[in-house]
């Protein structure tokens, strides 16, 4: 029975499908689109712009709709839906055959839900090209032929020179040409980008530093690869004519969206435009995520078609049983059918059926489940216990789609490092050439003597933390580096950069440079900052370490155009930055190329140990830092390894000269530049580590605690090393010292791996077995992924206590996502992180959760919920997530209730006429049942129903776990609901005709006609229906009474309405209602009706109020069960 509703629903849903297909190809052929593909080579002239390419142009289009095109559009989107596709055939169905009931009993419900629907979608879509319009037609500054003209936004185009205003938006992608700064620095945000509000330094390419406007030269050419998403990769040539080849990095990019901050102005060559931006790129969802209640309501849905269909064909067979059985018999019927009966009368038939049982399928189902879901989002952003204590900053809702799914989640995957902890990095110690040193009250002292403290004036700290200085991101305020511009007195050439130059003159260049330098007066400087540099970076890791450098006294000043400044003590020493290998989630590690005083060239280097120490050299310290990077780590400290080399001249510019050759036309040569340049990190010094320590996050251990008491298992995924991640999840009491753990580490071959998941089944097994802890590394992740035994990997984590996964890659973080979410088990899986690395993990849950982390805002721009603290899971999932689901299951049973009483009416009146087709609706009561009278109330209920308050929830979290994996939709469930609906129609009909029919209580002693009859039956459906739902509820708001109450006044107003007047039945309506209720047996009845109707539902309402009576403290029992006006 059941795969034959599915076969139905499938064909149907294929059918809809096709038609709705049909269409939307036909008006995208009409709209004029096209499809163009995409040029594997990019050049850019620099200030020419072709006027025969259309596709140049900064237009940006997120609205979806056009004026001319958006009722075809829209009418095919909304059709797609089975359930309104189903509505529309029935609807064109009725005007082709002698239909029962009015057409407009199917026309204007229709009607109503797609217009609805519409208007909410196209003011949606109204707001969008407002804004659209809005920034197009921006004025932006762009450089013609030298003269700085106004233009709108959307008229820029790749080549166009654009000028920036400070405190104005970068309008397109453009390669940074000319700056007010003369060092050719830009200060920009990108808080619109990635969330961070730290400024930035992007840089004009050394070559062409102090050019402006009307100087820069003619027949400048940029060479670009196409467009990607990832807003830190960029690599581009820039080719002068006359001179060599400038190789660009993202450093000489300004992206869209970005602003200018402390530079007067900028000028940029636009590169990438309109939809081709990194910002447009980035804000594309990455797919659609669907709620795991549809598929429950699409297995309703087939069940009712399936009902439906056994309705029509049992009432044609009776009737044609019944029309046999009847020669020669009330003759008054007319004569009888052919036999056997014509097609053209099997289709009339047939039809006839539908159009009166087609009711059960409820029409306004989806538009109602729309408003609640639209509504609810709401109410999450409003949420003041969502809302950062700090910062004020509330709750964000990317998605109204997944409400009802934050109360299912039964596998939580969680990032440790700013979403766990606080990412608040405090440097605390580090090892040094096998000897460690640890940080006390702002000073740095050797283990084995705490009695004096060491500084720089030590060489093998000073040569330690001058890498710490030199290798990072980070920058220093503006108002320091103004300070310290205005005293520099030299300015390097940068017409030098990237040609070969001699060492002696280098040398001798740098000694210059340095002698220069140190003439500055920097005491009195560092003095009118109040001896502290405001540091400013987007990792946490590396502003500690920078300002542990500047404890021990080696300060990091800043940069002055290619060239970093660190003072010692009253000696400064400048560095000429040549390249920075930037640190990527993959490689772990970033590289920084300098070249000293003494004209020597040297790669700086730290990263993870994993990454570091396989491109060391073996020495007589690996090992000690080794040991000591695992003590750190016990201590739940996070570790980097730092290392050098010396790089000779002749190697570093081979590698330079190569590069220039690279075709970037693509991602295969963005991938090549990279290889070359880490060609030059091998072979590598290993000189020590660092240690900082990452507190953990307010009540993130309770958080924890609770949501495990909830049924939800929880995965720890980090990047960090193993003996870090057991500390901390240690510390946050996601794994405790009572747990038997088993560890899957370094297996790196399939036999290591059979053998050991063997081990853990049999450990699974053993009857004794109790919290089993699973510790697991990303060598043994990628064996795993890689082998046919994953499916054994989450059956064995299905029964863990706690799963811990180390020294994963953001990539291996959505695979494993991916693999439990689609293990056999099937569980709801929700994803929560704060980076940029935890985005993949995010998307590829069906829940993503973003924090608003320090280090940007990545993570939550692409989640499908985001706040500020961890802590805010226990009320978003125990408590919002039950009442979302709650809410909405009980709409979406109650819809198939109510629409179930109407169809078994109509049913059980076709026995009573002998299955003449004849309604005993009137078309009226056809048309808005579904609409005003029933689907208001149902509508208020899911958004206030509380059945739990919310401090019980909280404190009692395994009633979360009794609604899970689909509690609430389950068949039983919607059994019952269909049992309470066909009694109802029962009880309903019963009781309506026996006393119909009882002409001595009548006032004018006649008998009502059929009209009356269907009035009442209908005044009788609505105020079950409503009752039923009132009984339902739990939580008795005002407005939800309110609406009750209207819904039965109201339909008794459009009743007497309708029955004053004379409309088109030649007067069978006519004083209809108010005949009958100026009758007896319709009060009678409506008092019958509701004792035997509802007596059931009372009795079980009573029950089950007793038994949660129990489970609530008496304190707050009281509260739960008043009504609250």
């Amino acid at each position: 029975m059941k795969q034959c509703h599915v076969l139905i629903y499938n064909f149907t849903q294929w059918l809809c499908q096709t038609v709705a297909s049909i269409c939307h190809l036909i008006f995208f052929c009409c709209s004029g689109n096209k499809v163009h593909s995409a040029s594997e080579t990019r050049t850019v002239e620099v200030g020419f712009i072709d006027p025969n390419d259309k596709k140049k142009h900064n237009k940006i289009k997120t609205s979806k709709y056009s004026l001319l095109l958006f009722i075809p559009k829209n009418l095919s989107e909304q059709f797609r839906r089975i359930v309104n596709f189903y509505f529309l055939v029935v609807t064109l169905i009725s005007f082709f055959i002698d239909s029962p009931v009015s057409p407009f009993t199917s026309v204007l419900p229709l009607s109503f839900v797609v217009l609805v629907t519409a208007v909410k979608q196209g003011f949606e879509d109204f707001l969008r090209h407002k804004e659209d319009k809005k920034v197009n037609n921006q004025i932006v500054e762009i450089v013609h032929k030298g003269v700085i003209k106004q233009v709108a936004n959307s008229s820029i185009a790749p080549g166009t020179l654009v000028r920036v205003k400070r405190g104005k938006e970068v309008p397109a992608d453009l390669v940074l040409l000319c700056s007010a700064d003369p060092k050719g620095k830009c200060f920009v945000t990108t808080a619109n980008l990635d969330g961070e509000t730290n400024l930035k330094t992007l840089r004009v390419p050394p070559p062409i530093v102090g050019y402006t406007h009307d100087i820069i030269p003619q027949g400048m050419q940029i060479d670009i690869p196409n467009p990607i998403a990832d807003l830190y990769t960029f690599y581009g040539r820039l080719n002068i004519p006359g001179q060599d080849t400038i190789i660009l990095s993202p450093e000489n990019l300004m992206l869209r969206g970005s602003r200018v901050k402390n530079t007067e102005w900028a000028i940029g060559c636009a590169v990438y435009t309109g939809e081709e931006t990194k910002l447009a790129l980035n804000s594309k969802y990455a797919g659609n995520k669907f709620s795991s209640c549809e598929s429950a309501m699409n297995s309703f849905l087939a069940f009712f078609i399936g009902l439906l269909v056994l309705l029509i064909v049992v009432s044609y067979i009776v009737k044609i049983v019944l029309e046999a059985n009847r020669v020669g018999k009330e003759m008054y019927l007319g004569p009888p059918l052919p036999r056997p009966p014509t097609v053209r009368q099997i289709f009339q038939d047939m039809f006839s059926f539908l159009l009166l049982y087609y009711y059960i399928i409820p029409m306004s189902l989806y538009v109602t489940i729309e408003l609640n879901k639209y509504i609810g989002t709401y109410f999450f952003t409003c949420d003041a216990d969502l809302r950062c204590e700090e910062t004020g900053k509330p709750a964000l809702a990317n998605t109204s789609d997944l409400n009802e799914d934050l109360g299912q989640i039964e596998v939580l995957f969680s990032d440790k490092t700013g979403t766990l902890t606080k990412n608040l990095m405090v440097f605390k110690a580090c090892s040094i050439k096998g000897c460690i040193y640890e940080e006390r009250d702002g000073k740095l002292y050797d283990t084995d003597r705490f009695d004096e403290a060491v500084d720089y004036t030590n060489d093998e700290v000073k040569f330690f933390f001058t890498i710490l200085a030199l290798c990072h991101s980070v920058q220093i305020s503006n108002e320091d580096m103004k300070k310290l511009s205005a005293r520099l007195s030299i300015t390097p050439n940068p017409l030098d950069f990237f040609k070969r130059r001699k060492i002696k003159s280098s040398a001798a260049n740098g000694k210059a440079m340095n002698g220069a330098v140190n003439d500055i007066p920097w005491d009195t400087l560092l003095s009118e900052n109040n001896s502290k540099m405001d540091y400013q970076g987007s990792s946490p890791d590396e502003k500690a370490l920078v300002e542990a450098a500047c404890k021990v006294g080696i300060t990091f000043l800043g940069e002055d155009g290619n060239n970093m400044l660190v003072k010692m003590g009253d000696h400064t020493e400048m560095y000429e930055k040549l390249q920075t290998l930037e640190f990527t989630s993959e490689r772990k590690r970033m590289s920084v190329i300098v070249r000293d005083k003494n004209g020597k060239i040297w790669l700086f280097c730290k990263g993870a140990e994993s990454s570091v120490f396989p491109i060391c050299e073996n020495s007589i310290f690996m090992e000690n830092t080794e040991r000591d990077v695992n003590a750190f780590a016990n201590k739940g400290l996070r570790t980097l390894a730092v290392a050098y080399r010396q790089i000779p001249e002749e190697e570093y510019y081979n590698i330079v000269e190569m590069i220039k050759t690279v075709n970037i036309k693509d991602a295969e040569g963005l991938h090549q530049i990279s290889q070359q340049y880490r060609v030059l990190e091998r072979q590598l010094t290993l000189i020590g580590a660092t240690a900082v320590e990452d507190c953990l996050q307010d009540e993130v251990a309770d958080t924890i605690a609770s949501l495990r008491r909830a049924g939800i298992k929880i995965w720890v995924l980090t990047g960090d090393k193993v003996e870090t991640a057991i500390n901390v999840a240690q510390s946050c009491a996601h794994i405790s010292d009572n747990d038997r753990r088993i560890y899957l580490i370094g297996i790196d071959n399939e036999d290591a791996l059979r053998i050991n998941l063997a081990e853990c089944t049999r450990i699974m097994n053993e009857p004794s077995y109790k919290d089993l802890t699973l510790i697991i590394d990303g060598t043994s992740v990628t064996q795993i992924l890689d082998t046919p035994y994953a499916n054994v990997f989450v059956d064995i984590t299905m029964h863990c206590h706690a799963v811990l996964c180390c020294r994963l890659s953001p990539i291996q973080k959505a695979k494993i996502v991916k693999l439990v979410k689609e293990c056999p088990q099937r569980p709801l899986t929700a994803a929560i992180g704060d980076g940029a690395n935890d985005i993949s993990m995010i998307q590829e849950a069906h829940v993503g959760f973003g924090i608003f982390g320090r280090e940007g805002h990545h993570a939550a721009r692409c989640a499908d919920f985001a706040f500020t603290k961890f802590s805010m899971l226990k009320k978003i999932i125990l408590v919002l997530g039950h009442w979302y689901y709650q809410r909405l299951t009980t709409l979406i049973l109650y819809f198939f209730y109510k629409n179930l009483v109407l169809g078994v009416l109509m049913f059980i009146f076709q026995i009573h006429c002998a299955f003449s087709t004849q309604s005993v609706f009137d078309s009226l009561f056809l048309t808005i049942y579904n609409l005003v009278p029933t689907s208001v109330p149902c509508l208020v209920l899911s958004l206030t129903e509380q059945r739990s308050p919310a401090g019980f929830l909280i404190s009692n979290p395994t009633v979360y776990r009794q609604l899970s994996r689909g509690g609430l939709l389950r068949w039983s469930s919607f059994g019952w609901w269909c049992s309470a609906g066909v009694y109802h129609s029962l009880a309903i009909y019963c009781v309506a005709a026996a006393l119909f029919y009882v002409p001595v209580l009548n006032a004018d002693m006649n008998t009502l006609d059929l009209w009356s009859f269907g009035a009442m039956l209908f005044h009788l459906m609505v105020l079950i229906v409503s009752l039923k739902l009132w009984l339902n509820a739990r939580y008795q708001t005002f407005i939800f009474v309110l609406s009750i109450i209207l819904s039965v006044l109201v339909n008794i107003a459009v009743n007497i309405a309708y029955a004053s007047w004379n409309w088109q039945y030649d007067g069978d309506v006519l004083g209809t209602y108010i005949r009958l209720i100026s009758s007896i047996p319709f009060w009678v009845a409506n008092v019958l009706v509701v004792v035997i109707a509802l007596a059931p539902d009372f009795c079980a309402r009573l029950v089950s109020d007793l038994r949660f009576s129990r489970m609530l403290p008496s304190s707050i029992v009281q509260s739960v069960f008043t009504t609250r006006l």
